[in-house]
C-alpha cells in the first residue's frame, strides 16, 4: 500500500514509480491520495484503509508515515534532508514535520529509502540509525525524454512559448534552495554581445521575490522569460530545443531534471552540492555552487565551443540510459518483500546496481 499525490516533483516520481510496479507485476497495489484532506485526514484513515485492506507492507513515499499505528511493516522514502540543513528556505510550519513526522517515520520504518549515496550519508549522520535499515534506491528517467520531439511538435512549443532560437534552460519551482539569483549573476556576467536568454519552467514558490528583484537589478529584463508551469507532456521538447541548461541547487536529494537533460541531449552545467556530483557523474560540467565567475564561464564555453559540449552530450545520454523506472521498481519490489518477511536478497546499502560511467 502506497500513499501519493500526483504532480510535479516527488508527485510526479511516485506516479511514474506505480506505472512501473504494476507493469512488473508480482504486487497488488492499494494507492491512496491524500489531496483534499483534512491535515489529520490520512493519519486517521490511511492505516484504517490498509487494515481492511489485509495489506502487507505500508510504503509512505514522501518523508513520512501515519501518526496512528499501522499494525503492519512499513517503508518510508526520505527524499532530502534540506529541511534540516537550510531551515530558511522553507515555511516556518514546517516544524511539525522536522520534530514530529519525520523523526518518527524514520524510527518506525522497516526500512528506509533514500533516493542518493549523499542523502543516506545525512540520514544516518543526524538520525544515528542502524546502517542496515537505510538503503538506496535511484530514481529513474521516463524515456519520452529520449524520444525525439517531430518538427511539428518542435514549431509548435517554440510559437507557443515564444521561444527565441537559442536559450539556456532552468527547471524547478522559484525557490531559494534552486538558486536562480546564482544563475541570473552569472548570465549577467556574460558579456551582452555573447548572452543567450534564459528561460525558466516552474512555478513561483517560497521566497521568490528576490529572484524578481534580481532580474531588475542587474538589468535583465529582457533577458529572462518565466513560462510559470510547464505540462509534463510539453518537457521533454523544451529540453530539447534548449542550448544548455542549468541546475545550480545549492543542495539536492537526488536532481532528476539533470538525468531528463541528459536523456534529452542537452549540455549541462550544474553545481557541486548535494548528490548532484553523484547523479552527474562527468557528464554535467560542475562548479561550485555560489561561484559566479566559474558559473559564467562553463555557460559561455559551453554555448561558444560546441566541441567542448559534444563529450558531454554522449556521456549524458549514456548515463542517463543508466537510470530507468523499471531498475527502480525491481529495487523497491524487493524492499517490500524483504519489510514483509519474505524470502529477498540479502540486505545491501544500495538497492540499485552501479550505474556506468
Amino acid at each position: 500500500m502506497a500513499s501519493a499525490q500526483q504532480g510535479s516533483g516527488v508527485g510526479g516520481s511516485v506516479v511514474l514509480l506505480v506505472r512501473e510496479l504494476e507493469q512488473l507485476g508480482g504486487v497488488q497495489l492499494i494507492l491512496t491520495q491524500t489531496s483534499g484532506m483534512p491535515v489529520v485526514g490520512p493519519h486517521l484513515l490511511m492505516p484504517l484503509r490498509a487494515r481492511l485492506a489485509r495489506a502487507e507492507v505500508f510504503h509512505g513515499p514522501a518523508h513520512s508515515l501515519p501518526l496512528t499505528r499501522l499494525g503492519i511493516p512499513s517503508v518510508v522514502t526520505i527524499n532530502d534532508l534540506a529541511i534540516y540543513d537550510h531551515p530558511e528556505w522553507f515555511p516556518d510550519r514546517q516544524w511539525v514535520s522536522t520534530r514530529v513526522l519525520v523523526p518518527r517515520s524514520v524510527r518506525s520504518a522497516r526500512i528506509v529509502v533514500c533516493p542518493s549515496q549523499a542523502t543516506r550519508r545525512s540520514l544516518l549522520e543526524r538520525f544515528r540509525m542502524p546502517p542496515d535499515r537505510c538503503r538506496v534506491i535511484s530514481l529513474g528517467v521516463d524515456p519520452v525524454f529520449a524520444a525525439s520531439a517531430p518538427p511539428s511538435e518542435r514549431a509548435r512549443l517554440r510559437q507557443s512559448f515564444r521561444l527565441p532560437e537559442r536559450f539556456i534552460l532552468q527547471v524547478g519551482t522559484v525557490s531559494p534552495r534552486k538558486n536562480f539569483v546564482g544563475t541570473l549573476r552569472a548570465l549577467a556576467a556574460i558579456p551582452a554581445t555573447e548572452r543567450v536568454p534564459l528561460v525558466v519552467a516552474g512555478e513561483f514558490g517560497w521566497k521568490f521575490e528576490p529572484v524578481l528583484g534580481a532580474v531588475h537589478d542587474l538589468d535583465l529584463t529582457d533577458w529572462v522569460r518565466f513560462l510559470g508551469y510547464v505540462r509534463p507532456r510539453d518537457l521533454p521538447t523544451l529540453y530539447q530545443l534548449a542550448s544548455l541548461f542549468v541546475f545550480p541547487s545549492l543542495d539536492e536529494g537526488f536532481g532528476l531534471p539533470i538525468l531528463e537533460a541528459f536523456a534529452a541531449g542537452t549540455p549541462v552545467v550544474a553545481a557541486d552540492a548535494g548528490s548532484i556530483p553523484e547523479v552527474a557523474g562527468d557528464a554535467a560540467w560542475l562548479v561550485p555552487a555560489e561561484d559566479t565567475g566559474a558559473f559564467a564561464s562553463a555557460m559561455h564555453t559551453l554555448l561558444t565551443d560546441g566541441d567542448r559540449g559534444a563529450p558531454l552530450v554522449e556521456r549524458g545520454r549514456r548515463r542517463a540510459a543508466g537510470f530507468t523506472w523499471r531498475a527502480t521498481a525491481q529495487a523497491y519490489l524487493r524492499i517490500y518483500r524483504e519489510a514483509a518477511g519474505r524470502p529477498s536478497p540479502a540486505p545491501s546499502t544500495s538497492a540499485t546496481p552501479p550505474v556506468p560511467s
